[in-house]
């Protein structure tokens, strides 16, 4: 579940550093923790075709378009910005683009902004020219290719897919209506270990697990422990373990995960307190 808290992390920094609201006239006066306004809606395609020269931010990202695309037989964008979604396949999505001869290209979309200058310059240059050469679908193309690379890991490799990769419909279902998981991320475990019930503030496990195809469960591990204002240390591992234990003899019976009508081996985590 690594992947999960990558993500969870640039969340956090995206949500810090996009907290409030500056426009920035000088380079000097650039701070992370600010964010200018939203950008408003552009016509790309026209802008890019008379971008001024005091636009350096928009000049420099269409020169690079233009030697990446001189250099390779096409482009495929990869946008990074705060709400971007991620593909499941963007492992598949690399060998198609070796395939093709294509690069991957990146562009970042980040929460300041200098006034006057334009971003996302680069990912409407590369479109615009992509489209003329192979199509206005050129870019479902390229994915509807990764996705059935995707499939076949799937299906012939066991390929795990995180939970969080699948539409709601797609995601394992625990078939135990005795034990309850709030917002199918959270569940609380009782136990008869002696916690000082006052300090348990905050006092919870992550366990990652992998839901297989015949929803059974397996990989227990935890990835993060939070004792906040403590509980005794020496009871720590007892938690843990029995947080292990209970998963494996409640938690062990699951509706298998799908993509796209394919069972899937499904990467999870569960938050869990203790009462």
């Amino acid at each position: 579940m690594k992947k999960y808290y990558f993500f969870l992390s640039i969340f956090f920094v995206l949500v810090v550093s996009c907290e409030k609201t500056k426009t920035i006239t000088n380079t000097s006066e650039l701070d992370t923790t600010k964010i200018v306004k939203p950008l408003q809606p552009l016509d790309y395609e026209k802008y890019i075709k008379n971008v001024p020269k005091t636009d350096t931010l928009c000049n420099g990202e269409i020169e690079r378009a233009k030697n990446d695309l001189s250099k390779y037989d096409g482009v495929y964008v990869q946008t990074i910005c705060f709400g971007c979604d991620f593909k499941p396949y963007e492992e598949e999505i690399k060998e198609v683009l070796k395939k093709r001869k294509f690069k991957l290209g990146i562009q970042d979309l980040g929460c300041v902004i200098y006034e006057g200058q334009t971003r996302g310059c680069y990912s409407a240059y590369v479109d615009l020219r992509m489209k003329v050469k192979y199509g206005e679908n050129y870019k479902t193309e390229i994915e509807n290719d990764a996705i059935k690379i995707l499939i076949k890991n799937i299906n012939v490799n066991d390929k795990v897919i995180s939970i969080y990769d699948l539409e709601k419909d797609e995601k394992p279902q625990l078939l135990n209506y005795y034990v309850p998981i709030e917002n199918d991320y959270y569940t609380t475990i009782k136990t008869d270990l002696p916690i000082n019930k006052r300090s348990t503030h905050n006092l919870f496990v992550d366990v990652d697990f992998i839901i297989e195809k015949n929803g059974t469960i397996s990989n227990l591990k935890e990835s993060n422990w939070v004792n906040e204002n403590g509980i005794n240390e020496k009871y720590k591992q007892d938690l843990i373990n029995l947080a292990l234990k209970t998963l494996i003899k409640d938690y062990n019976n699951w509706k298998p995960g799908t993509y796209k009508g394919n069972k899937a081996r499904v990467e999870n985590t569960l938050r869990i307190s203790f009462e």
